[in-house]
C-alpha cells in the first residue's frame, strides 16, 4: 500500500513523533510511506532541529516527505489547491490524517482512496458541529484513548478504531533502577503551553525549596520549545529557582536526559495519549503525574507511578514519597516497565495496517476497535 499521513508540521509534539515512528514501521512491512506536512517547521515557530531529525529518521527508513509549504494562516483556498495537487502526485491508496484541518481542505475534491482521521486530544480545539463536515471526507476515525474513543462516538457517524499510541523502539531500558540519585533529576517533556501547565511545576519547586521537603533540593529539567518559554524561563527567575527548575528548549536526545533522569512529572491539565509519558516509562523511569484524562489511562497508581490532584502540594508529597523511599521507588520502575509493554509500536502499526486493508474492501462498512498494545 502507499500510505499518506497527514500532519500540520513536523515537530517534536506526539502527535508527529507517532506519526514518524509508523512510518518507519510501514517501510519495514514493505509499505510506501508518504508523510504530507501542510507547512514548514520555522514557518509556526518550530524548531527546525525537530523538523531535521523527523525528516532524516522518515526517509532513512525508505519513506518519503513533503511539504506543502503552507503561509502559517493555512487558509483553505490556497490550502485545497496544494493539497489537490499533492495528492494527485502520490496516488495513495490510503489518506491518513492526524490533523483536522486537512480534511478541510479535501472537501472540495472527494479522495478516491479511503480516509482516516486520528483526534490526537481529550479536549476539542475546534466546535463539534464540525464533525458533521469531517464525515462528508472520512471513512473512519482513530481514536487513541478511552477519552478520545468517547468524544468521537458523540460526534461523529463513520466507524471509529480505538488503537493506542505507543512510544518507538528506540525508548527501552534493560532493568528496573533500584534508587533515585542526589539530587534527584526530575524530567519533564512537552510543548510549553497552557495544556501542559508548567506554571504548576514552577509552584511545585517553590513548595520544595520552601518547605525543605526534598534535600538537596531536586533539579527539575523542562524540554520543549513554544510561545510561552521566556514567560516561563521569566517566572523561574522571579522565584529565585534559575540553578533549579531549567527550561532546556527543543531537544533531539530526550532518550539521553530520560537515561539521566530519575523521576517523569506532568503536570498537564488534560492529555490525549502522551508519548512522551510512554518513553519515560519504557525507560522505565517512575511516574508523577496530574490525575488528568490521559494520564490516568495510562498510569496505575501505586504501580506504575503516582497520580495526583493539580495541586502543588500534591505534587510536592509525592516526589519526596519516591526521593525517601527506595523500595517504593524501584517497584514504581518495575511497574512502568512491565506496563510500557503493552504499548507496542510494532502492534500499533499492525492495527493501523489491518484498519487501512479493511477500509479500502469496498463491502466493508465498520471499523473494528483493537485492543491495547
Amino acid at each position: 500500500m502507499r500510505i499518506c499521513s497527514i500532519v500540520t508540521s513536523l515537530t517534536s509534539g506526539g502527535a508527529e513523533t507517532l506519526v514518524a515512528n509508523l512510518s518507519q514501521e510501514f517501510s519495514a512491512n514493505g509499505h510506501e510511506s508518504v508523510v504530507l506536512a501542510l507547512c514548514d517547521a520555522v514557518t509556526l515557530g518550530n524548531a527546525t532541529e525537530a523538523e531535521d531529525r523527523l525528516k532524516a529518521q522518515i526517509t532513512s527508513s525508505g519513506g518519503k516527505f513533503i511539504s506543502l509549504g503552507l503561509p502559517a494562516s493555512r487558509k483553505l483556498v490556497a490550502g485545497t489547491i496544494a493539497m489537490r495537487r499533492a495528492l494527485r502526485e502520490i496516488q495513495p491508496d490510503v489518506i491518513h490524517a492526524h490533523t483536522a484541518r486537512a480534511l478541510l481542505m479535501m472537501l472540495a475534491g472527494k479522495s478516491q482512496a479511503p480516509v482516516v482521521l486520528t483526534h490526537h486530544n481529550s479536549v476539542l480545539g475546534f466546535p463539534p458541529a464540525l464533525f458533521r463536515v469531517f464525515d462528508r471526507v472520512a471513512s473512519a476515525y482513530v481514536a487513541i484513548s478511552r477519552d478520545t474513543q468517547t468524544i468521537l462516538g458523540q460526534h461523529v457517524r463513520r466507524p471509529v478504531a480505538m488503537i493506542v499510541n505507543a512510544a518507538g523502539r528506540g525508548f527501552a531500558c534493560a532493568a528496573p533502577r533500584g534508587a533515585p540519585s542526589k539530587p534527584l533529576r526530575i524530567l519533564s517533556v512537552g510543548t510549553i503551553s497552557d495544556q501542559k501547565n508548567y506554571p504548576l511545576l514552577i509552584e511545585t519547586a517553590r513548595l520544595i525549596r520552601d518547605r525543605q521537603l526534598i534535600d538537596p533540593l531536586p533539579e527539575f529539567l523542562i524540554a520543549g520549545n513554544g510561545a510561552d518559554l521566556g514567560k516561563m524561563q521569566d517566572a523561574v527567575a522571579a522565584a529565585n529557582l534559575e540553578s533549579h527548575v531549567q527550561f532546556l528548549g527543543e531537544r533531539s536526545d530526550v532518550r539521553a536526559l530520560m537515561e539521566s533522569a530519575d523521576i517523569y512529572l506532568n503536570t498537564s491539565r488534560y492529555e490525549g495519549m502522551p508519548i512522551a509519558l510512554l518513553e519515560a516509562m519504557r525507560m522505565g523511569l517512575p511516574i508523577v503525574a496530574t490525575n488528568v484524562a490521559g494520564n490516568k489511562e495510562l498510569v496505575i497508581a501505586g504501580q506504575t507511578g503516582l497520580l495526583e490532584a493539580e495541586q502543588p502540594q500534591a505534587l510536592a508529597t509525592a516526589l519526596q514519597s519516591l526521593a525517601a523511599d527506595n523500595d517504593l521507588y524501584a517497584r514504581l520502575s518495575q511497574g512502568a516497565l512491565v506496563r510500557a509493554e503493552e504499548y507496542s509500536i510494532g502492534t500499533a502499526a499492525e492495527h493501523h495496517l489491518k484498519l487501512y486493508r479493511d477500509l479500502r474492501r469496498p463491502a466493508k462498512t465498520t471499523a473494528p476497535s483493537y485492543p491495547k498494545g
